[in-house]
């Protein structure tokens, strides 16, 4: 059951009216004047500024980020050379001694034996 006393409208009347005058725009025509000039003075400040003007603290900030990913750069680099390095070192290491074939020529010499064979086989080459 809802009971509507007349003291609780009559507050509501005065809180509305309050408000209402309160958040109602200004009816002075000077308000509204200098209002748009302050507007269009802030927006032609700022419409002087150049672009990069807007972005004075990440100076740092991207100086900083360009230098790590130089940094990193380099050293990526630096291992793929010397990753290389150490394949082509392990390649030369690692293959068998590939010992020149004898043919039939130095077999049949007389007195010949392997190792003058090979030696001659070398020298010639």
């Amino acid at each position: 059951m809802n009971i509507v006393r007349d003291d609780d409208e009559s507050r509501d009347d005065e809180l509305h009216a309050f408000l209402s005058a309160l958040y109602s725009a200004p009816a002075s025509e000077s308000y509204w004047a200098t209002l748009e000039r302050r507007i269009m003075a802030r927006i032609q400040k700022e419409a002087a500024r150049e672009w990069w003007s807007y972005f004075p603290g990440w100076v740092r900030v991207g100086l900083a980020a360009a230098a790590v990913a130089l940094f990193a750069a380099g050293f990526a680099a630096w291992r793929i050379r010397e990753s290389q390095e150490r394949m082509a070192y392990h390649e030369l290491l690692d293959a068998p001694a590939e010992l020149p074939v004898l043919t039939e020529r130095f077999r049949t010499e007389p007195n010949a034996r392997t190792r003058e064979a090979t030696l001659r086989y070398l020298i010639k080459r």
